[in-house]
């Protein structure tokens, strides 16, 4: 940047009249414009005080204009000759403020208004006007930087104007499908028996369920029916998937199998018609995992089919709660054309069923461990004799414990029954 030093005209009411006046009218004699704040030197040797204007002409180059001030010779401009002097902007003399007569204030408020006025828009901005970002302006006209910050303010607030009214319609819309996926949860509840004791004129045997989806919906369902007063029917299943999706299905798969069930026909003909239904129309390729048994009350035989799902549990001779390694199947609406096979047991007198899907064994911990089959068959064994409800109650304790506070990531569902 350059100095260019030149002559001012005398004033004799120079004494009286504010810098800013003096200012303009250098601006209009030179052609120049003229930039806020001023430099401010200490007095000389013979008391004057000078004064450089941050000057621009024709956008080309800097200039610094020095207007001195002393009691007795009132304002002028130093030597008339031009005199390039190379200045670092930094460190213009030893400037500073607030050192003479009542013009040095005059000409800091011409500077310091214009952010008094942008720091009460922006404070008014927040306490009271949030709700009406849209109409926020500023009303500075300065033609300098202090108008480009607030023109850049102006234009921010209409920006944030128009986020927070999509974020206003997005929670709406987050909030509709949140009470639309209780709902669902509640429909797909009261899908699955749900009241227990469920056969309060049945003594001859005790039977609970739960389900516990890892969404707000879930692809697991359990199922138990009359099918006469001497057979019931048992159901549990997995959908491929979690979520509405899953939930769909799971309901469709559970009508089917409840449909052909009361109609008659062996497990493994149940499976094989509701296999055969799903192929029809499954472009989504999804499937179902099914175990379904037909217990006889009064004999305690049990006719199962397994369509891919995981093995029974049974309590044996010895008291204890055992695996019981069926045969699986393959999964429904894996291919057309699938043929399952009936398999038997016998349900002893005081023994007990448990069947449960895979979000049990796979339950997981911080630590990424899988709960898995030993532990789920410590927690049954923990007390045998106990009532299905409390079998289940035990289970659920047992993986809570084991878990800790990992997210749920599949869907818990348990069966139990026994016969009394």
């Amino acid at each position: 940047m350059y100095t260019y030093m030149m002559k001012i005209p005398n004033h004799d009411d120079a004494s009286s009249r504010d810098f800013i006046d003096i200012a303009k009218q250098i601006q209009d004699e030179d052609e120049i414009v003229l930039h806020f704040p001023f430099y401010i030197y200490c007095p000389d040797e013979k008391g004057d005080y000078g004064f450089w204007f941050i000057a621009e002409r024709n956008h080309k180059k800097l200039c610094m204009f020095e207007v001195c001030l002393s009691e007795e010779k009132g304002v002028q401009k130093t030597a008339a000759q031009q005199v390039e002097t190379r200045v670092d902007h930094g460190i213009v003399g030893d400037a500073h403020a607030g050192v003479w007569h009542r013009q040095i204030s005059l000409l800091a408020q011409e500077s310091v208004e214009p952010l008094k006025k942008l720091h009460g828009a922006v404070s008014n901005l927040v306490s009271e006007n949030m709700e009406r970002l849209n109409e926020f302006h500023i009303d500075i006209h300065t033609n300098d930087e202090i108008e480009s910050i607030a023109d850049a303010f102006v234009v921010m607030t209409k920006e944030l104007d128009g986020y927070i009214r999509h974020l206003e319609d997005v929670t709406k819309e987050k909030e509709r499908i949140g009470a639309e996926l209780s709902l669902a949860t509640k429909i797909q509840a009261d899908m699955l028996p749900n009241i227990f004791p469920a056969f309060p004129v049945r003594k001859e045997f005790d039977i609970h369920a739960s389900m516990t989806p890892a969404k707000e919906v879930g692809g697991d369902f359990y199922d138990f029916f009359l099918l006469d007063d001497d057979h019931l029917g048992l159901v549990i299943a997995d959908v491929s998937g979690k979520g509405v999706p899953a939930a769909l299905f799971m309901m469709m798969s559970k009508i089917l199998v409840n449909n052909y069930a009361l109609m008659g026909g062996s497990p493994a003909a149940v499976l094989e018609a509701v296999n055969t239904q799903i192929c029809k129309n499954n472009e989504e390729e999804m499937f179902v995992t099914v175990w379904f048994g037909i217990l006889t009350i009064s004999t305690g035989k049990v006719i199962a089919a397994n369509a891919g799902h995981e093995y029974p549990i049974l309590k044996g001779a010895d008291g204890k709660f055992a695996l019981f390694k069926d045969k699986h199947g393959f999964v429904v609406g894996g291919m057309e054309g699938l043929k399952y096979k009936d398999y038997e047991f016998t349900l002893e007198k005081g023994g007990t069923l448990f069947v449960y899907t895979d979000g049990v064994a796979e339950a997981t911990n911080l630590q990424e461990e899988l709960f898995g089959t030993e532990r789920m068959l410590e927690a049954l064994n923990e007390d045998p004799d106990a009532s299905p409800k409390q079998l289940l109650q035990n289970m659920q304790n047992a993986i809570d414990r084991f878990v800790g506070e990992a997210t749920q990531f599949d869907d818990l569902t348990m069966l139990a029954i026994k016969l009394v």
